[in-house]
């Protein structure tokens, strides 16, 4: 039986001249390995950045705190913000999403918010609320002492398709303009209702729609048109001089 011929090794001088060919592949494997756990080390890195953004980068209000997927801020009047990021409806509404819950006087309030640059959308705004809450988010130029049952399906502000659906209910209550003399106001029903292409708004006695006290409606494009009407001046004088008045704006 004949024995097999041995493989002769390489010479010594093969191996000097190519060093590369023999160690090449346990290079390769090392490459992969650092590129490996440099991956994960950067990931780790990015995932702790990300944890730790602050909440002022949703929430430009002094004292915010937390970070932008759990945080708070206190609101003028003794109300509380709080916010809790939504992964999935992140990813459906293509933007930042957001659980949010107001507290404080009179105020109990739960909605969904979906941010995008330059574009806010609130969802399903449900509870009750004091006027402070009004006070704080648009600063008018009167005070009320007034507790109210929020219900609102949505409101779209900024970009394109600016809207709003709802119903906003007021027991009865009194307001004042700064420095001027508390007036009774009656129990009202704010109603917005979105129509292609227009939200309609009116504000009249509750059960008395066809007696409003403010009437107008917001364009898709962000034109705001109000009318204070006679009546609506006559019962809310912090609102309008007599007679009434139109008041438009883009928002």
């Amino acid at each position: 039986m004949p024995i097999p011929e041995a493989v002769p090794a390489a010479p010594a001088a093969a191996i000097d001249a190519y060093p590369d060919s023999y160690d090449a592949p346990v290079r390769r494997r090392l490459d992969r390995r650092t590129l490996a756990i440099g991956g994960i080390g950067l990931g780790v890195y990015l995932l702790t950045l990300l944890a730790t953004v602050p909440a002022r980068i949703v929430a430009p209000l002094p004292g915010a705190t937390g970070t932008i997927w759990h945080g708070a801020a206190p609101l003028d009047g003794g109300s509380r913000a709080e916010w809790r990021w939504s992964p999935l409806a992140s990813l459906t509404g293509l933007g930042f999403a957001a659980d949010v819950a107001v507290t404080g006087p009179g105020t109990a309030l739960a909605a969904r918010a979906l941010l995008r640059p330059g574009r806010v959308l609130i969802e399903d705004a449900k509870g009750s609320a004091g006027l402070g809450l009004l006070a704080a988010i648009a600063r008018p130029g009167f005070a009320c002492d007034l507790h109210m049952q929020v219900d609102l399906a949505r409101v779209a502000i900024g970009g394109g398709k600016q809207g709003a659906d709802g119903r906003i209910r007021s027991e009865p209550g009194s307001c004042n303009a700064f420095g001027g003399p508390a007036v009774p106001v009656p129990a009202m029903t704010f109603d917005v209702r979105q129509t292609p292409g227009l939200a309609v708004i009116n504000l009249a006695p509750a059960g008395e729609r066809r007696r409003p006290f403010i009437v107008g409606g917001l364009e898709e494009k962000g034109m705001l048109r109000l009318i204070v009407t006679a009546e609506g001046a006559a019962t809310l004088p912090f609102l309008s001089p007599p007679g009434g008045m139109k008041i438009e704006t883009e928002l």
